[in-house]
């Protein structure tokens, strides 16, 4: 979160590299077991961690471009935010794509909130200084982040229910451009382009 403006191996730009990608190409590798593995009274299901930093994550952001050209006005906020925006925008494509093919895998995204975890360390001196007095009052413990994304992963009354944001343990709205379907099209296309290099040696094994 926040890092200063870089690339991954691969040439993406590291909070879309890394907060995005690197779940979507995962979640792609294990898809086919996940399919296999669930059953239509205990479906399978997939968790993507995202934040309320998605609600001001933009969809301009390129994601036809195949490899990141760097931006003269690059802001470490927005391109995280962006990152946890495709997150949400991927899980609800997902999610449609796992019930045209009558498969028992559901798919949701969580926001944790605020928590109290090492993910600040790239603020500035004096925000730093402001999350560690404002996070004592204000912040939640990493075991009280992790309570929605375990109510997620287990909780009975979202047994089949797929294509749900959920925040503080139930339902929310996340935000107006997630749900605008030919973006998430646009997104699962281009991410299926970028990643295809990176599946061709796990389709050859």
């Amino acid at each position: 979160m926040l890092v200063p403006e870089r690339t991954t191996e691969e040439g993406f730009e590291q909070h879309f590299g890394i907060n995005y990608l690197g779940h979507f190409l995962l979640t792609t590798l294990l898809l086919d077991i996940l399919k296999q593995s669930g059953q239509l009274d205990s479906c399978s299901r997939i968790i993507t961690i995202s934040s309320s930093a998605h609600y001001i994550g933009h969809t301009g952001f390129k994601v036809s471009q195949i490899r990141y050209i760097p931006h003269y006005n690059y802001s470490p906020h927005a391109a995280y935010a962006h990152s946890k925006l495709a997150l949400v925008l991927f899980t609800y494509r997902l999610q449609q794509e796992l019930t045209a093919g009558g498969f028992p895998v559901t798919a949701n995204a969580v926001d944790p909130g605020m928590v109290d975890t090492a993910l600040y360390r790239h603020l500035c001196s004096p925000a730093q200084l402001a999350k560690s007095l404002v996070a004592r009052l204000l912040f939640w413990t990493p075991a009280q982040g992790a309570s929605t994304a375990i109510f997620a992963a287990a909780a009975t009354e979202l047994e089949g229910v797929g294509g749900c944001y959920l925040h503080n343990g139930r339902r929310a709205r996340s935000s107006a451009a997630s749900y605008n379907e030919a973006i998430q099209a646009h997104l699962w296309t281009q991410s299926c382009r970028m990643v295809g290099p990176l599946l061709e040696p796990c389709q050859a094994d």
